[in-house]
């Protein structure tokens, strides 16, 4: 597998000067140096990792997700795809969802959210100079990934610091009112 550390310092735990230095400017983090390693070892039982890319792992809080290069998913079969993500499911202790990066942010965002649908994007320059990118979707109902996840992984991955806002939200008001039996309406309006 094409990783970013050196294969043997990920397997002797001894990193090299420049291994080290992406480590200490936080490019990569402990979670993953552990999810590197699982993927040198799950090469032997699945070959085709040896032709995929790592790019990153973020921990999502319910779930981990894990980031490959781009068309490198798309070699495996349905199948293979859920054996390895059960496999990792398992080593990490969480829910694990693997992801083809994008060089496109925005179509990043659309394969993560699946299957909520972008309504709109627009960006929000900040007093500060910074910039914000707020994210319209279909429904709230549609987001199957958690937004503080969702808002992480864009950060982490492609340094986009997102709002997430929806064209239509779950009714969480007071319960709708009791409806009177049907032939109570026509009773009262024959009465009057």
């Amino acid at each position: 597998m094409e990783l970013p550390l050196c294969s043997f310092d990920l397997r002797t735990g001894i990193f090299c000067p420049r291994c080290s230095e992406k480590l200490e400017r936080g490019l990569y983090n402990d979670l993953d140096v552990r999810v590197m390693k699982l993927f040198l070892e799950l090469e032997k039982k699945f070959t085709k990792l040896q032709k995929a890319g790592y790019v990153k792992s973020v921990d999502g809080g319910d779930t981990i997700f894990v980031i490959l290069r781009s068309g490198d998913l798309g070699r495996f079969e349905v199948r293979e795809v859920a054996q390895l993500r059960k496999v990792l499911s398992e080593e990490l202790g969480k829910h694990v969802r693997l992801i083809e990066d994008n060089p496109d942010p925005l179509k990043f965002l659309e394969g993560v959210a699946a299957p909520a649908r972008v309504v709109a994007v627009n960006k929000i320059w900040l007093p500060d100079g910074s910039e914000e990118t707020r994210v319209i979707f279909d429904h709230e109902r549609n987001l199957k990934v958690g937004e503080e996840a969702l808002k992480k992984l864009l950060e982490e991955v492609k340094g986009m610091k997102l709002m997430i806002d929806f064209e239509k939200r779950r009714f969480r008001g007071p319960q709708r009112k009791e409806r009177a039996p049907r032939g109570a309406m026509a009773r009262e309006k024959s009465s009057t």
